[in-house]
């Protein structure tokens, strides 16, 4: 029977926790006592029965005291987890010791001069001993009628209080104070002494951590280097070609997110150190089976062979609320965990399964690798455990369990020692309503920011460019539709758009080509700098660069939800390509830039600059606070945490200025930390920004800012109502009624799809093959047509890395599904 355990501790287990993290403390005390423990009743036993001999004396009492103490004097030979209960028994035997044996031979003695100074010697060192306040008033009191109904069980009689017994205990206060004083004394000692051990292993955890990413970096780096031509005439001239450029561009993604990796290992460190709670602000509702994809494809492999021993299988998709950021880090964790034994494991797999239920949902993650132990398995989500890896730290997995926990999930574990090790991921079922009513908050946001709007949708697919002018309609937007590259830049030449939805796989002219030629003004000056979203079933780790290369500011994966499409599509209004493309609306506006980082500030005035701002800069605010009393500017960008006058006291100079036109500069600050936005914004900035943000955000922001320069100051956007939305009933917000019209427009699309992959195998054309089966895998998916999706996935997969096998077994798995999807509608 498989061990398993649950990131959700039972009341059992956190008791266990305890007395485990006590043993830890306490073991010094240990040992210790044990020089004194065996011998020290004994001792005083002779002491008080012989030499200064006392009304009553017991020696059961004495010995069984010294008797008692002797497993706790082997108590470093015990296995681990026989630590809870050892210190469970520690405690009992201090009570016994203690409380009992000492206030019961003062009972018996009535009182005696040399017992009252033992009892209060007693509770001082009691109070010692013990640091947790309420487990000593518990087993204090305890003790003391233990002690009490032993002395009535033995006398009959009962303890009557008088005036004497009182003054008897007149320094028993004292005892308590200076006890008190003393343990808060050591447990002050106890937090430095844990302070430093968590700040060593602070420092062993960025530096373990970060030790893969910039490994990734470093061996992208080598590798576009090696794929860079030879310095000398002859080479230089050469072109690469299309699958170096493909490299290139692959290279290229991974080291971008090595550093993004980078950064969120320093934020999940500094969070988990911190106990920063992880706030639900941040979350979003996403379709599973993207994210988790997409997650696959991102992650860092050595190589392709372990690539392809990670195996997805997404036949219960289902809508999750979380972080995507977040999720992510858990994927990659395990994916981590689970690969670093790959090499002495050469037949171990990975496979990542989706399954939905009633009240949750899950997500199983199973390697067939080396398993947990069942002793080790409750420990492997405690902060700074870790096991096997030498150079582990054991940060992750805590921190794992800390972003399902904020999911309102959890993150169990089941394993078999030597067979397998399986991580069980649950998430709360999303019901219709939330999403509708998310769906519905989505849309009344972006209605503020759409109506208006003027889009062009660029995509070859009649089915697709459908979907999403069905998601723009309660925005009240204007929308155009091409069915190609040239047909896109025939509209822009003619009409003035405020967002372009591209494709990226198109016939003739592909949407990477039709943004490029866009860019260098094909389209006409007035068209240059309209922002582009690629919105493509393509792999993210590629098309993400290279769609950033040629000119498009983001990058939406097909398919998504209406809520997904119009959250992402709203940051990006307003942006401008980073480029100083021809007629670009920065040309001529005056910035003032302060930080006191000249790598920095050199850095970020280069960006500004080639995208045609004027940029003045200065390294300090009291310098900054010169220079606009003698010059006027549009916008002023600074550096939050800077020596003398930083950002907040500069603004708030600025904001209390006589002068209307200084008073009113919009202001955008720049920090390294997130959690320093509100104090930002309150000190009378207009916009934040993280220093490690792209530069194409920045660049919105300064395209916000600089639109509303000299405008009244700016208020809550009045959004008007509209209609209540269709309720949905596909992952993907499409009503009953509208996923029955798209499966009609579907199936009049891919009619000749059978044929034409037929055709395209018997021709062995590859690329016709690719073609028609990455327009399917989108297609299907928005339908919920997962199985006719995969086996398209399949198949482009195929033709993508060139494999050797057949592929007609795929090619007909893809027409029995379409033969399947149609005959639904018969």
């Amino acid at each position: 029977m498989p061990a398993s355990y649950s990131s959700r501790p039972s009341v059992l287990k956190r008791g266990v926790d305890f007395f485990q993290n006590d043993y830890e403390r306490n073991k010094l005390t240990i040992d210790y006592i044990r020089y004194i423990g065996l011998w020290g009743h004994p001792l005083y036993y002779l002491l008080c029965a012989f030499i200064f001999p006392q009304p009553y004396e017991s020696f059961e009492l004495r010995f069984a005291s010294a008797i008692s103490f002797i497993p706790i004097l082997f108590h470093q030979r015990y296995p681990e987890k026989f630590r809870s209960l050892l210190m469970l028994y520690w405690y009992l035997w201090l009570t016994f010791t203690f409380p009992v044996v000492f206030t019961y031979l003062m009972l018996m003695n009535d009182f005696s001069g040399l017992w009252l100074v033992a009892e209060t010697v007693m509770l001082f060192v009691f109070i010692i001993f013990i640091t947790n306040y309420f487990l000593l008033f518990v087993l204090f009191f305890s003790g003391i009628l233990i002690a009490y109904a032993g002395f009535v069980l033995d006398t009959g009689a009962h303890l009557l209080i008088t005036k004497e017994i009182i003054e008897y205990f007149v320094s028993i206060p004292i005892a308590i104070l200076l006890g008190l004083l003393v343990n808060s004394t050591n447990k002050k000692g106890e937090l430095a002494q844990e302070r430093n051990s968590v700040l060593q292993s602070l420092a062993g955890s960025i530096a373990h951590e970060m030790r893969n990413p910039l490994g990734q970096i470093r061996h992208c780096l080598y590798s576009i280097q090696n794929l860079l031509p030879q310095v000398n005439p002859e080479e230089c001239d050469k072109p690469l070609g299309k699958e170096k450029l493909e490299t290139l561009y692959e290279r290229v993604s991974r080291g971008q997110l090595a550093v993004k990796r980078g950064a969120q290992v320093i934020d999940m460190v500094l969070s988990e150190v911190r106990e920063r709670p992880i706030g639900p602000e941040s979350f979003t509702y996403l379709s599973a089976t993207r994210v988790t994809r997409n997650a696959l494809d991102e992650f860092g492999y050595e190589s392709e062979q372990d690539r392809r021993r990670v195996h997805l299988e997404t036949k219960d998709s289902f809508i999750f609320h979380i972080n995507e950021t977040l999720f992510v880090f858990v994927l990659f964790n395990l994916l981590k965990n689970a690969l670093f034994y790959f090499k002495t494991h050469p037949h171990s797999e990975i496979s990542v399964r989706l399954e939905r239920g009633e009240r949750f949902n899950y997500l199983y993650f199973r390697d067939t690798g080396p398993g947990i132990s069942s002793e080790t398995l409750p420990f492997i989500f405690d902060s700074f455990y870790t096991t096997g890896k030498a150079s582990g730290t054991g940060l992750g997995l805590s921190y794992c369990k800390r972003i399902m926990t904020a999911f309102g999930g959890s993150i169990t574990c089941k394993s078999v020692e030597g067979e397998y090790s399986e991580f069980i991921l649950s998430f709360p079922v999303i019901s219709e309503q939330d999403m509708n009513l998310y769906t519905e908050r989505v849309i009344a946001v972006g209605q503020a920011d759409f109506q208006g709007k003027r889009l062009l949708i660029v995509d070859d697919s009649a089915l697709y460019r459908s979907i999403l002018k069905k998601y723009f309609a309660p925005l009240q937007v204007e929308i155009d539709e091409a069915a190609g590259g040239r047909e896109a830049l025939d509209l822009l030449s003619i009409r003035r758009y405020d967002l372009v939805i591209m494709d990226l796989n198109m016939p003739s002219m592909s949407g990477y080509e039709t943004v490029e030629r866009l860019r260098r003004g094909e389209a006409g000056p007035q068209s240059c700098s309209v922002p582009v979203v690629a919105h493509s079933s393509e792999s993210v780790m590629t098309a993400r660069s290279k769609s950033e290369n040629a000119g498009m500011q983001a990058f939406i994966a097909k398919p998504c939800s209406q809520a997904e499409l119009i959250s992402s599509l709203r940051s990006v209004l307003d942006t401008i390509p980073e480029r100083n493309y021809p007629g670009s609306p920065f040309s001529g506006r005056k910035v003032l830039l302060v930080d006191d980082s000249a790598l920095n500030r050199d850095l970020l005035a280069m960006y500004l600059r080639d995208s045609g701002i004027e940029v003045t800069v200065s390294d300090s605010g009291a310098e900054a606070l010169n220079i606009l009393r003698n010059q006027d500017f549009e916008l002023l960008i600074t550096d939050i945490h800077m020596p003398g006058m930083d950002g907040l006291e500069l603004t708030r100079t600025i904001r209390s200025s006589r002068s209307e036109q200084l008073c009113r500069l919009p202001i955008i600050g720049l920090s390294g930390a997130v959690e320093e936005e509100v104090v930002a914004r309150k000190a009378g900035m207009n916009d934040f920004r993280i220093k490690t943000d792209s530069p194409n955000l920045l660049l919105a922001s300064i395209g916000r800012q600089l639109s509303v320069s000299g405008a009244e100051p700016i208020r809550e956007k009045v959004v008007k109502e509209y209609p209540q939305a269709v309720k949905v009933t596909s992952p993907y917000g499409l009503s009953a009624s509208e996923s029955e019209e798209l499966r009609q427009i579907f199936l009049e699309e891919f009619r000749d799809t059978p044929v034409n992959l037929r055709r395209a195998l018997k021709e062995n054309d590859m690329r016709s093959l690719k073609e028609e089966s990455h327009k399917l895998k989108g297609s299907a998916a928005i339908l919920g047509a997962m199985a006719l999706s995969k086996a398209a996935e399949e198949l482009e997969l195929h033709c993508r890395f060139e494999r050797r096998d057949d592929p007609a077994p795929k090619i007909e798995r893809i027409i029995e599904a379409l033969d399947e999807l149609s005959a639904r509608n018969d």
